[in-house]
């Protein structure tokens, strides 16, 4: 007897199609399947199930919790941080994000809204330059922002950026800690995705859903956190579970930053690792890669082998002197026969290399490789000359990928200054104003403390092929009117265009006040001596 086995959901519906199809046929119903053209069945060829191209493509429709359930999560998140440790391309998109979003820290400056606050320009200004004041004493000093006390901010919001695109989020808890010789008691406490769960691993609920709480809008109430690492056990310490409130209770501060990589579908409760889509052809091309780097090895060793015959000891020498270890060969201490650079193989009467050549290095290597990362490179939103880091083509070509590149980097910038920076600095200001540090009339009304938080937050600079070019066609941008000096340096240098205008106005003037020589026509500053008609 033949053992029962039940047959899965995608068998019973290609019997059931084919059952359907079989009745039109009979019925005289015109269906028409054709794999490389012709009528389907549907309207829409894509949805057809006679198909032969599509006929075995047949997913399922499910819920944003169904769709990346707990077990799926946890894989995708293992292979990721494993793919970060041991895959190059992996690697290289993970820290080429890391530097070109973050770099050295993503620079706020505080821009009020001095309209709706009623104050002046001048005033809006001094009130901008004490915010940057308090903001620098809590972000240059780890101490003062990590609750670990070992970062700074901008190193923080590298580890942020880094542990959400590896884990598909990551969540920062705001503990109030004093601690001596610090300003402030806000600490800012990264937790990694792994600790967030439902509580001794429970199932989901219907507002419960990978430990996060939400109310009947789809809005977090709070986060279920592990005390520790689920699985992992410690002696002395057994895991609880803390509930951890999103928003104040009575100011409606938020209290947990929730910073998710990518939210595709509305519902989604947690985040899906960015290198996701790609894990599958990066295991492939890693182990391609390694492949043939093994077979190019194997085929630069050049290995001699002494043939031995009957008459081999005719020449009168001693077998001792014969079989004697010879400097440069390369017996092992267990007499095991290896491959060595360079090595002599004394090889015994009767016995017969044989040598499998593997035609290395490939000359198909390269292409194929380039044509693997171009498609892994498109997934990732990179370019494959900002993967790789190889500008072989032209000038136009390469600043055109930069250009893509940079619009990829723009977006995440902006999403980690939503998410985490801005955030964050708003519970700075709310300390300050509570501690009395700033003096802000008003602040308790939202409208005026959104006014008052406004800021813009700049990273480094987006970096030039041709700096000469880049700096024409800013200057070109001015003059028609299509840009401003604002934007402009900040996207060449990174710095704010008042302080870099203060800084070269002082410049200027220590150069006239001690007559130093005057700076060519081509310098950003004229001097009257190099431009007497402005006299």
């Amino acid at each position: 007897m033949w053992p029962f086995r039940k047959r899965d959901s995608a068998a019973e519906q290609l019997m059931t199609e084919a059952i359907r199809v079989a009745r039109a046929s009979v019925e005289g119903q015109q269906i028409v399947a054709q794999g490389g053209g012709g009528g389907v069945e549907t309207r829409w060829r894509g949805a057809s199930r006679v198909l032969r191209s599509v006929s075995s493509w047949i997913p399922g429709l499910g819920s944003p919790r169904r769709d990346f359930n707990h077990s799926e999560r946890r894989m995708l998140v293992a292979r990721s941080r494993d793919a970060m440790r041991n895959h190059l391309i992996a690697r290289a998109a993970i820290t080429r994000l890391r530097t070109n979003v973050v770099g050295t820290g993503l620079v706020c400056r505080a821009q009020v809204d001095h309209e709706a606050l009623g104050l002046t320009e001048e005033e809006a200004e001094q009130l901008n330059s004490q915010l940057d004041r308090l903001w620098s004493l809590y972000a240059d000093d780890p101490r003062e922002c990590d609750a670990e006390a070992s970062l700074n901010h901008y190193q923080l919001q590298a580890l942020v950026l880094v542990s959400s695109m590896l884990a598909g989020d990551v969540f920062v808890a705001s503990p109030d800690q004093e601690r001596p010789g610090c300003i402030f008691s806000t600490r800012l406490q990264l937790i990694e995705s792994d600790r967030v769960g439902n509580p001794n691993g429970g199932m989901d609920r219907a507002d419960l859903v990978e430990g996060v709480e939400f109310d009947g809008l789809g809005a977090p109430v709070a986060y279920h956190v592990c005390t520790g690492y689920p699985g992992e056990h410690v002696l002395g310490k057994s895991l609880q579970w803390e509930r951890l409130m999103v928003f104040g209770a009575e100011t409606g501060r938020r209290r947990v930053l929730h910073v998710m990589a990518d939210k595709e579908r509305p519902g989604q409760k947690r985040g899906a690792p960015y290198l996701s889509p790609v894990l599958e052809p990066l295991q492939k091309l890693e182990r391609y890669s390694s492949a043939e780097l093994m077979a190019a090895v194997i085929s630069a060793m050049f290995t001699v082998f002494i043939k031995k015959g009957d008459n081999f000891n005719n020449n009168n020498l001693p077998m001792s002197a014969l079989t004697e270890e010879q400097p440069g060969g390369d017996d092992t201490s267990d007499g095991a026969i290896a491959l060595g650079e360079g090595a002599i193989v004394d090889l015994g009467v009767g016995e017969e290399p044989v040598v499998a050549n593997p035609s290395r290095p490939n000359a198909q290597f390269d292409p194929f490789f380039t044509a693997v990362v171009k498609e892994i490179g498109a997934a990732l939103e990179l370019p494959l000359e900002e993967l790789l880091l190889h500008y072989s083509s032209s000038y136009s070509a390469a600043r055109a990928a930069m250009l893509q590149a940079w619009r990829f980097y723009s977006l995440r910038r902006w999403w980690l200054a939503c998410d985490f920076c801005q955030p964050s600095r708003e519970l700075i200001i709310d300390e300050a104003v509570a501690r009395g540090l700033v003096e802000l009339p008003g602040y308790n009304d939202p409208a005026k403390r959104k006014a008052y938080c406004q800021a813009i937050w700049i990273g480094p600079a987006r970096g030039a092929i041709d700096e000469l070019k880049e700096a024409n066609a800013a200057g070109k941008r001015i003059e028609i009117g299509v840009s401003n000096e604002t934007l402009e340096t900040a996207a060449m240098t990174g710095e704010p265009w008042q302080q870099v205008i203060r800084q070269r106005t002082r410049e200027v003037t220590y150069r006239r006040e001690h007559n130093m020589q005057a700076l060519p026509k081509s310098g950003l500053e004229p001097s009257p001596e190099s431009n007497p008609k402005e006299e």
